[in-house]
C-alpha cells in the first residue's frame, strides 16, 4: 500500500494534491466491484496504482 506521502513523490505533485488522487482511485476500486470495506482512506493499493497510473 502507498501512503499520501508516497505517492505524492512518485507523482511529483503536493501531499494535497496525493489525497485527492488517492481518493478518485479509490472511488474506481468501487465502480469496479471492490467492496468498501477493503478500502483503506488514504492508501492506495500499489498494484492498482502502478496499473492505473501507468507508472
Amino acid at each position: 500500500m502507498y501512503s499520501a506521502k508516497e505517492v505524492a513523490k512518485l507523482c511529483e505533485c503536493s501531499i494535497s494534491k496525493a489525497y485527492n488522487i488517492i481518493r478518485g482511485l479509490n472511488q474506481k476500486m468501487i465502480k469496479n466491484g471492490i467492496p468498501k470495506e477493503s478500502i483503506i482512506a488514504g492508501k492506495i493499493s500499489k498494484k492498482f496504482f502502478h496499473e492505473t497510473m501507468k507508472i
